[in-house]
């Protein structure tokens, strides 16, 4: 799998400044994919950066371009569509704290270290499961 995912909270908290995107809900459950080059394509075929197993998922579903100071998400003519806060869009800037819809999958834009950001805007609260570790995030 090419999932570049940090599972450590250690590591997440070196690379707190790398744009990233923490999946929130769906199969990829809490972890964190920072996107640390210039174009980071999602969909359900194993050769994407980001891999969704899930049916809703087209085999090249989205990518997420680097454009300098922006981040651009861009829909590949997916079947079941790309939404950024409840919204399809085709192409789309990626904002702090964007909430990012691809089939069952949910995910939340992130560019500052969580400490510097409070989901504000979200007001989601973070919540941490003393049995694995994990963080969970609650509406």
């Amino acid at each position: 799998m090419n999932n570049k995912a940090v599972d450590s909270p250690v590591d997440g908290w070196v690379l707190g400044m790398t744009p990233r995107l923490v999946a929130i809900d769906g199969p990829l459950g809490y972890r964190t994919f920072h996107l640390d080059e210039p174009l980071v394509s999602i969909g359900r075929q194993s050769s994407n950066d980001i891999r969704l197993d899930d049916p809703f998922v087209s085999r090249h579903h989205c990518v997420i371009r680097n454009e300098g100071e922006q981040h651009m998400i861009e829909d590949l003519n997916s079947a079941n569509g790309t939404f950024i806060d409840g919204e399809r869009v085709k192409a789309g800037p990626l904002k702090e704290e964007s909430l990012i819809q691809i089939g069952a999958s949910l995910f939340l834009f992130r560019l500052q270290n969580s400490d510097e950001s409070r989901t504000s805007s979200h007001k989601l609260i973070v919540a941490e499961n003393v049995s694995d570790g994990r963080n969970a995030f609650i509406s």
